[in-house]
């Protein structure tokens, strides 16, 4: 009897187990059944002019740039300006002490007032007057100015004029003032220059392409730069100017203008520049249309609710876009989102 009743026992726990086997897969079948299908973009291939971009690296500079140096040894009496300053062109900039200076043209003037006099005892002693220099061959008067010191004290005064009109510096052009480190109550010996003036109301990128690039260039052609610091930050321009010389290492010099009338671009600053040409005839599609897979490259087209695998062989391609030599047609619906997890012949769904 007890025997009997184990029996039973196994038999209903098959029983309940079995049952319980069925059930899950019914379950299963069901959330199989209730797959959803691929939701897809598509963008139709395109015959059109294709945007080349020839990507490089370069900096930007000042258009306009001076180094303003002291031309007067003295002290420092002022420093008008900082780092960062903008100044207009004639602005007083920084003077020095001109004591000195002024003693130095003082004297300078009195000595050519003595040679003046001394010139003209010259003069009288060989029967002319001041008046009458003009009746003098220039190479005799030349030699009466040399024997008198004439000659000599002009020259120093000169120099002297010249010394004590540099005591002060000026902006020769509007611009921002960079690299000033003068200290005022200093000597100006001490400095090598009193600071770099940028007119940055126009920068010049200086950037290197291969020399297997160069025959696709031209000066006139538009540039776009951005900053590596912030990419966000993007400019246009044009070539203004290729180096007809290859460096050893197969580069090619160029420069391209860019307004820079917010300051935005500071001087030597990093850039990305991107040179754009066009391709006549081309058939476009979006890079993200254009997979890797089995060592080929792929396409896949919506037709019909399914996506079709499509061999092509690619072109040229830029930062967005491709071109397709062959494998496509014009008009064909290219996949080119949520495309990554497709096989051939795929249910998907337009989700344009």
């Amino acid at each position: 009897m007890r025997i009997n009743n184990i029996i039973i026992g196994l038999s209903a726990l098959a029983f309940v187990a079995c049952t319980n086997a069925k059930s899950e897969e019914k379950s299963y079948s069901k959330i199989e059944s209730k797959q959803e299908v691929v939701k897809v973009k598509t963008i139709k291939a395109k015959l059109d002019k294709f945007k080349l971009e020839l990507v490089c690296n370069g900096k930007a500079e000042a258009v306009k740039k001076a180094t303003l140096k002291f031309l007067t040894d003295d002290i420092v009496k002022a420093v008008k300006v900082s780092n960062g300053d903008r100044v207009k062109k004639g602005d007083l900039l920084t003077s020095v002490d001109t004591y000195k200076s002024a003693q130095s043209l003082n004297e300078a003037d009195l000595n050519l007032r003595k040679a003046k006099l001394e010139l003209e005892n010259e003069l009288i002693s060989s029967g002319y007057k001041f008046k009458d220099t003009a009746k003098i061959s220039k190479k005799i008067f030349d030699i009466m100015k040399l024997r008198s010191g004439y000659t000599a004290a002009l020259s120093a005064c000169r120099k002297a004029q010249h010394d004590f009109n540099n005591t002060s510096i000026y902006a020769p052009f509007s611009g921002t003032i960079a690299d000033m480190d003068v200290k005022e109550c200093n000597s100006s010996s001490e400095y090598k220059k009193f600071c770099v003036l940028l007119d940055d109301s126009k920068m010049e990128i200086v950037f290197d392409v291969l020399e297997t690039e160069i025959s696709y260039l031209k000066k006139g052609m538009k540039v776009e730069a951005c900053a590596f610091a912030n990419q966000s930050l993007c400019l246009f321009g044009v070539i203004t100017e290729i180096n007809p010389k290859i460096d050893e290492n197969g580069m090619v010099k160029l420069k391209a203008v860019i307004d820079n009338k917010n300051s935005s671009l500071v001087d030597g600053m990093n850039m990305s520049i991107k040179v754009k040409r066009e391709i006549e005839n081309s058939l476009i599609v979006p890079k993200s249309a254009v997979l890797a897979r089995q060592g080929k490259k792929i396409v896949f087209v919506y037709k019909d609710g399914e996506a079709i695998w499509k061999y092509v062989t690619t072109g040229f391609e830029n930062s967005t876009e491709v071109s397709i030599t062959k494998g496509l047609a014009a008009g064909d619906e290219v996949i080119y989102e949520n495309n990554l997890g497709l096989a051939h012949q795929t249910e998907v769904k337009l989700d344009n």
